[in-house]
C-alpha cells in the first residue's frame, strides 16, 4: 500500500476554533471593510482606487468572499468595467486540508478504511480550493482517480458568509437609485453555492456531460464512480494531459521550450482553440446543458488535442424555448441580421422605470455593428478587457437599468470565458467563421435527425397521443352538454315542485288573512288589508306561472340524448 501521509500541512483547526472563525466573522468583515474600504476614504488616499481597494477587501476575508467576487467579475451588467476587470485578479489562496481531515472525511463519508478503498492516495493535493481539494489516488484494481474531498466545516461557513451577504445586499438595494440588484444576485450566488457544495450534484452534472458527449472525438468528461461519491467525496476518473491554463502561462512568458515540447508531442494551440469553441457551441445550441464555469483550469488537453473538462460544480441547464431564442440570436448576428439578434437580446431583458428603450436599441446596435466590422472577435488575452463583445453588451444593460436572465447570465459568462481564452491560445482565430460553420454543421445534423427511423416513430408516437387527447377533448365536451341537459330536468322538477308549495303557501295565506279574525272573533282587518293581500297574491301567481312556462323552453334529456348520442365504450 502507498498511504504515506502528507508532510508539512497546516494542522487542522479544532472544533472551538472553527466555531468561533463563524462567530467572529461580523467583526472580521467590519474590521476589512475599516481598513480597506472606509480608512483610506478618510484619509484622502487617491491610491489605490476603489476598485482595487473592493479587490483587497475581499481578498482580506477570502473563502466564500473571494467566490462572491470572482462571480461578480464577470457581471458586467452590475458593477463598472473597471471594477469586474479588477476582481479577475482574486486569487483563492487557501491551505491544503491536513491529511488526518482527509482520511478522517474519506472513512467517515465511504464507511470504509482507506486500505480497503484505495490501492494508492497521494496526500499531496494536486489542487486546493476553497470549498475542497483533490488528490490523485488509485481504485482497489489500479484505476487512477482523482478524489475531491470537502473541507471540515465549509457548510457551516458558506452558508454564514451567505447570511450576511444577504443582509448587505438589503443595505445596498435600499439605497435610492440603486441599480445594483444586489438581493436578485446574491439570491442566484447562495443557488449556485449550494449545489457546489453537494457533490452529488456535480456528480450528475458530469453524467449528463458525459452522456451527451458519447462518441465525441473533440470532448472528453470523466466517468463518475458512484461506489466512490457522497455529498462529501466526489471520485471521478483521472485525466491525464496537460491543463489549458499551463499553455496560457507557457505563451504569455513565451516560454519556448514547453511550446516546442507541447508542439514536438503533437498538439497544436490553434486545433486547441478550435476544438473548445466547437465544444463550447454544441454544449450550449445542441444540447442546452453546458459547462458552465469553462476556466483554463477546468479544460485538458488530452491526446489528438481532444478536451478534457473538470469541475462541474456549476452548469448552465437551457429550456428548450431558451435554448432556441439563444441560438437565433446568435444565428442572426453572425448572419448579419443585426435588427432580428437585437430584438432577440432585448427579449432576455427586463426594463425597469429608468430605461429608456429606443436608446438600449441604438446602443445595442451600434455595439453589435462594431464587434462584425471588427477585424478580430475578443481580446489579446486571457486578461478580460473592455473590447469584448460581451462585455460591451453587458455594460449597455447595466447603463440602461435592465436585468439580464439568470440562465443567459450564465450563458453569456461560458461564451466570455471561452472567447477569451480562445483569442488567448491564437490571436487570429475567426470566431465568425468558426460560428457559421457550426450552425451549417448543427443544420445538417437536426435534418438528418429529423427524417431517421427514429424520429419518424417519435413522430407517430406523439401524433397518435395528441389524436387520443383531441378525441378525448370532444368526447369530454359531449358529455358535459349531456351532463347539463340532466341537470336542467332536474332544476326543472324541483322549480316546479318549489312553484306549486309557493302557490299552496300564498293560498293558505290568503285564507288566513279572511277567515283567521271571524274564528277568533276579533275585529277584521279592514277593507284595505284584504285588498293588499289579493294583489300580493294574484301577483305571486301570475310570477309563478310564468316561471313555470318558461321552465317547458328547457330541452327535456331525451331531446339532448337524441341530438348527442350515447359515447361508444
Amino acid at each position: 500500500m502507498i498511504l504515506a501521509r502528507h508532510r508539512g500541512a497546516a494542522e487542522e483547526p479544532s472544533a472551538f476554533e472553527a466555531a468561533a472563525g463563524v462567530s467572529w466573522r461580523p467583526w472580521r468583515i467590519l474590521r476589512a471593510a475599516w481598513v480597506h474600504l472606509l480608512l483610506p476614504r478618510l484619509a484622502r488616499r487617491r491610491t489605490p482606487n476603489r476598485a482595487e481597494r473592493l479587490q483587497a477587501f475581499l481578498q482580506d476575508l477570502g473563502g466564500t468572499w473571494i467566490k462572491l467576487g470572482q462571480a461578480l467579475a464577470l457581471r458586467f451588467d452590475i458593477l463598472p468595467a473597471d471594477y469586474c476587470l479588477q476582481l479577475f485578479r482574486l486569487l483563492n489562496r487557501v491551505r491544503p486540508i491536513p491529511a488526518s481531515s482527509v482520511r478522517q472525511v474519506i472513512e467517515s463519508e465511504l464507511r470504509r478504511p482507506m486500505e480497503q478503498l484505495f490501492r494508492s492516495f497521494e496526500w499531496q493535493p494536486v489542487a486546493a480550493a476553497s470549498i475542497g481539494q483533490v488528490h490523485r489516488a488509485e481504485l482497489p484494481d489500479g484505476t487512477p482517480v482523482a478524489v475531491k474531498i470537502q473541507r471540515p466545516g465549509i457548510r457551516k461557513e458558506v452558508r454564514a458568509d451567505i447570511r450576511l451577504m444577504r443582509w448587505m445586499a438589503i443595505l445596498l438595494d435600499a439605497i435610492p437609485l440603486s441599480r445594483a440588484h444586489a438581493r436578485e444576485f446574491v439570491r442566484e450566488f447562495a443557488r449556485w453555492t449550494e449545489e457546489e457544495l453537494d457533490y452529488r450534484m456535480e456528480a450528475r452534472h458530469a453524467s449528463v456531460l458525459r452522456q451527451n458527449a458519447e462518441g465525441d472525438p473533440l470532448e472528453h468528461n470523466p466517468c463518475v464512480y458512484s461506489a466512490y461519491t457522497t455529498s462529501r467525496v466526489l471520485t471521478l476518473e483521472y485525466l491525464p494531459g496537460i491543463p489549458v491554463i499551463d499553455i496560457i502561462s507557457a505563451i504569455r512568458h513565451q516560454d519556448r521550450a514547453f511550446l516546442e515540447d507541447l508542439a514536438a508531442r503533437g498538439h497544436d494551440t490553434r486545433r486547441i482553440a478550435s476544438h473548445i469553441v466547437w465544444n463550447a457551441l454544441n454544449q450550449i445550441y445542441r444540447f442546452g446543458y453546458f459547462h458552465a464555469d469553462p476556466h483554463p483550469a477546468n479544460l485538458i488537453v488530452l491526446a489528438n488535442d481532444a478536451i478534457g473538462y473538470v469541475d462541474f460544480g456549476i452548469v448552465g441547464k437551457l429550456d428548450e424555448e431558451m435554448t432556441g431564442a439563444l441560438r437565433y440570436f446568435a444565428q442572426s448576428l453572425f448572419a448579419g441580421h443585426i435588427g432580428k439578434a437585437v430584438d432577440q437580446f432585448m427579449r432576455l431583458l427586463t426594463p425597469s422605470r429608468m430605461t429608456d428603450l429606443g436608446a438600449a436599441r441604438s446602443n445595442l446596435i451600434e455595439a453589435m455593428k462594431g464587434y462584425l466590422e471588427s477585424e478580430r472577435v475578443g481580446p489579446g488575452g486571457f486578461t478580460t478587457n473592455e473590447t469584448i463583445f460581451e462585455i460591451e453588451m453587458l455594460a449597455i444593460v447595466r447603463k440602461h437599468a435592465m436585468r439580464l436572465e439568470p440562465d443567459a447570465v450564465r450563458y453569456l459568462k461560458a461564451v466570455l470565458t471561452a472567447e477569451a481564452m480562445v483569442r488567448e491560445l491564437d490571436p487570429q482565430f475567426d470566431l465568425r467563421a468558426h460560428e457559421n460553420r457550426f450552425f451549417g454543421r448543427l443544420m445538417q445534423i437536426e435534418i438528418g435527425e429529423t427524417f431517421s427511423l427514429g424520429r419518424a416513430a417519435q413522430w407517430f408516437l406523439d401524433a397518435r397521443f395528441q389524436l387520443n387527447r383531441l378525441l378525448e377533448s370532444i368526447e369530454s365536451v359531449r358529455d358535459t352538454r349531456l351532463q347539463l341537459a340532466s341537470v336542467a330536468q332536474t332544476v326543472r322538477r324541483r322549480v316546479q315542485i318549489l312553484s306549486l308549495l309557493t302557490m299552496a303557501g300564498w293560498v293558505t295565506v290568503l285564507a288566513a288573512i279572511f277567515d283567521l279574525p271571524a274564528q277568533l272573533g276579533l275585529p277584521g282587518f279592514g277593507e284595505s288589508f284584504r285588498a293588499i293581500g289579493l294583489v300580493v297574491g294574484g301577483a305571486s301567481v301570475v310570477s309563478l306561472v310564468l316561471a313555470l312556462m318558461q321552465l317547458r323552453r328547457l330541452p327535456s334529456a331525451y331531446r339532448s340524448i337524441r341530438r348527442y348520442p350515447q359515447r361508444i365504450r
